[in-house]
């Protein structure tokens, strides 16, 4: 080998190992901007959706300000009534919605349970 072309390698392999050193110092800040970015991107559809919940929140709001759906609120799920009304309100019967488990001591009371659900 001759000493140009010895000289010639030994700048290639300086010139590799700077490239490798310098890719190995910039892998970290560039890997620690890309996650920041990810991350910003993120907080910036969180934002996004908070600002919509935010506009229907008001628009509810806004629907409130109105007395007649205040009262309309106040009646259907509250059941308030104006003074001199009076309220009803229709029960199911008594055993409505009763499942009992098919083991002991239940199965002893199907029978006396289902008899008195249907007298009444």
């Amino acid at each position: 080998m001759t000493p140009a072309r010895a000289r010639a390698v030994r700048w290639s392999l300086a010139a590799a190992v700077v490239a490798v050193v310098a890719g190995l110092l910039l892998a970290g800040p560039v890997l620690g901007y890309l996650d920041e970015r990810r991350a910003v991107d993120a907080q910036d559809d969180e934002l996004a959706r908070l600002q919509e919940a935010n506009a229907e929140l008001e628009r509810r709001l806004e629907r409130y300000r109105d007395p007649s759906q205040i009262e309309r609120v106040a009646r259907d799920e509250f059941g308030l009534v104006e003074p001199g009304e009076e309220s009803y309100a229709v029960l199911p019967p008594a055993t409505a919605g009763v499942v009992l488990p098919q083991a002991w001591p239940f199965d002893r009371l199907a029978g006396p349970v289902a008899r008195a659900a249907a007298s009444s």
